[in-house]
């Protein structure tokens, strides 16, 4: 037993299940993204709930992430509250998804990419659902797998959607179902969750790809530079003064 170097395998063998099949769908998340930054609009990043909220959360304010786009990081839907309280009972409260989105002004001609490797819970599909209403086009980083195993109804949206089935386009995290990777005798249950990693590593990649278009499209991807840096705070200020009071996670 190896478990250190029996879970770096697992994510290099689950990163390379996205790259053999995800590529297409890299692609074409890009270039709506590029496409929705060049003509004015707003990039939201989203993780609706719990360990998720990490997603968009890494990418506020973060050295090399682009300034013009919008994490949402809504504290009521994160872990800093309470971990039961939030995994037990604020991310299954029906109707607070939609609040999140007017709260946030998430509009027509808006993108809004949402990470949620379960992809179940009630605020993720009511939010996924209320940004399409309104006309923005929802892309989710999320694992069908995972969803589609999920039975059980008390963690679930009422319409019993998945994350992936309301969104206009998705990318497949492969995150297994329960989460946990690494399977021993010695242990009762599988340990080792993966979710928030592969969400992460998947979101960073869609950036990245995101800034290529951008520049390909003679537009210059605005992006951070590090705080702690001598000049990082004067560099960053500019920036700063466009997006204040557009990202309320500022």
């Amino acid at each position: 037993m190896n478990p250190a170097l029996d879970y770096l395998d697992s994510i290099k063998n689950l990163i390379e299940s996205v790259k053999q099949t995800q590529g297409p769908a890299f692609e074409k998340c890009a270039d709506i993204l590029s496409d929705t930054i060049a003509g004015g609009h707003t990039v939201f990043l989203w993780g609706p709930g719990g360990h998720s909220s990490i997603f968009s959360e890494d990418a506020l304010y973060r050295k090399g992430e682009m300034a013009n786009i919008c994490p949402i990081y809504d504290p009521s839907i994160s872990l800093s509250h309470g971990a039961a309280r939030e995994i037990n009972g604020m991310e299954r409260v029906e109707g607070f998804g939609k609040v999140v989105v007017q709260y946030n002004g998430i509009s027509k001609g808006d993108a809004v990419v949402l990470g949620s490797a379960y992809g179940i819970n009630p605020v993720a599909i009511q939010g996924a659902i209320e940004c399409k209403k309104r006309g923005a086009y929802v892309i989710s980083i999320t694992s069908p797998g995972f969803s589609d195993a999920s039975t059980y109804g008390g963690a679930k949206h009422k319409s019993g959607k998945s994350l992936y089935s309301v969104s206009d386009l998705y990318i497949d995290s492969f995150v297994p179902y329960g989460d946990a990777i690494l399977e021993y005798d010695e242990f009762e249950h599988r340990i080792s969750p993966v979710a928030t990693i592969m969400q992460a590593i998947l979101l960073k990649a869609v950036l990245a790809e995101t800034m290529a278009k951008l520049q390909q499209k003679g537009v210059q991807p605005f992006t951070w530079t590090n705080s702690l840096q001598e000049g990082g705070i004067e560099a960053n200020s500019a920036y700063m003064k466009k997006i204040w009071g557009r990202v309320k996670s500022m």
